[in-house]
């Protein structure tokens, strides 16, 4: 077959380039399409990507503040601030209460402080907020950071410090590492410090040293008018006495009579804790599988009831007398429904003359910790317990404490003092 080159294809010849394609050939052919300025395509992102770096310039402190989380107004708020400002913000985590600080403060160095101490103090309102942090920081912070106190430390102290536990600190000079193991113990104070010292030199006990400084009382030979109401009151580790007292309106929920024990014939007063009847019970059944009987001679007692004992004690006794015969209203341990007096069956039929010459006695003497119960009132203790010698007299603590009261022959006051136990109070 012969090819004619030099003819040229018609207009109309089927493999003419249609009008507007180019045709080009490749090592796969003919190709066919739009040709790409590839520079114009340059240019135009290049001005996209410049039109964007302009907004995210000018926008840079809005992005941070919303990537943050603070809301449109927030934001808007913020960015009223000078450049400076709205930087020191942008140093810190969000602030979740931004609007009251620029609302009520200039300081925007302590915004964050103001925060953080609210956190602590979610009681006080934000313009209290303001006032102590803006004195704290102002006048005593820079002292106590001049002690070598990191922030972790100085946040610690704060979230109990006053201005005047700064300044005691500031002017004795004490470092973190000194205050430190005193500020573990419940109801540490910083201004007492120098006592807890002398005393940790004897007792070389922490607790022993914060409790027995702050709460002289603890001690009832030490002489102290102070006085806290207990609100914590259904807590069965309470220490209840004079100095620590339950409230006149308290009465426990749980009030149960303690199965299969017998009562004594006068006895009005026999309702229980549920969970001290219960120990109560056990401890019954025990003894009585040895061939000892108890009976309840008087259990749970309101505030007003213990109020008209205290007070025929007061008529027929001096003061003095009383008090170390029968708990004051709101000391006794009979309100919380753990205490209970018990006698033996021997006495009710009048074989024995009291409790303490019984048996039964020395056998709950021995035995009640394992139940739970400890002899409150020992003899020789007063001095201690602020009660004379009550044998009869027993309180439920719980297994474990009982156990250690038994084991180390503590009064209750002692095994508070030496474990930090106190219960949850507020000033009279």
């Amino acid at each position: 077959m012969r090819f004619n080159r030099g003819k040229r294809y018609s207009h109309y010849s089927p493999y003419a380039p249609k009008k507007g394609f180019s045709r080009g050939y490749t090592s796969r052919g003919y190709s066919r399409g739009p040709r790409i300025r590839w520079d114009r395509v340059l240019i135009i992102g290049l001005c996209v990507v410049l039109v964007i770096g302009i907004l995210v310039w000018f926008n840079f402190s809005r992005i941070k503040l919303m990537i943050k989380g603070y809301s449109f107004s927030e934001q808007n708020q913020v960015l009223q601030l000078s450049g400076e400002e709205v930087d020191e913000i942008l140093s810190h985590d969000k602030m979740t209460h931004i609007s009251s600080w620029i609302k009520d403060s200039k300081n925007v160095k302590y915004y964050d402080e103001y925060e953080q101490y609210l956190s602590i103090h979610k009681d006080l309102k934000t313009k209290e907020v303001i006032d102590t942090v803006n004195s704290y920081f102002d006048n005593y912070i820079p002292k106590i950071q001049a002690l070598n106190y990191t922030d972790q430390q100085i946040w610690e102290i704060l979230k109990t410090a006053s201005a005047d536990d700064l300044q005691y600190l500031i002017n004795k000079g004490y470092t973190y590492d000194q205050i430190k193991p005193y500020m573990q113990v419940k109801g540490y104070k910083f201004t007492d410090m120098d006592k807890y010292m002398k005393v940790y030199k004897e007792k070389k006990n922490y607790n022993y040293a914060v409790l027995v400084s702050t709460y002289p009382f603890i001690i009832s030979s030490h002489q102290s008018n102070q006085s806290y109401t207990i609100t914590n009151t259904d807590d069965i580790s309470i220490l209840v006495k004079k100095g620590f007292v339950l409230p006149s309106n308290y009465e426990p929920k749980d009030l149960v009579k303690p199965d299969d024990i017998p009562v004594a014939p006068d006895c009005d007063h026999f309702k229980m804790r549920k969970e001290a009847a219960q120990a109560l019970t056990k401890m019954y059944n025990a003894a009585k599988n040895e061939g000892y009987y108890l009976v309840i001679n008087s259990a749970y007692r309101s505030y007003k009831e213990q109020q008209k004992t205290y007070e025929d004690y007061f008529k027929r006794y001096d003061e003095v007398t009383a008090a170390g015969l029968v708990a004051y209203p709101g000391t006794s341990e009979h309100q919380t429904g753990l205490g209970v007096d018990l006698t033996s069956q021997s006495v009710v039929n009048k074989e024995r003359l009291v409790f303490g010459d019984t048996v039964e006695y020395q056998w709950c003497k021995e035995n009640a910790h394992k139940y739970g119960y400890i002899l409150r009132f020992e003899e020789n203790k007063s001095d201690i317990t602020g009660i004379a010698h009550e044998p009869w007299h027993f309180r439920y603590v719980g297994v474990d404490v009982a156990t250690k009261v038994y084991e180390n022959h503590w009064t209750y006051e002692e095994y508070c003092l030496y474990n930090g136990v106190i219960p949850t109070i507020k000033e009279n």
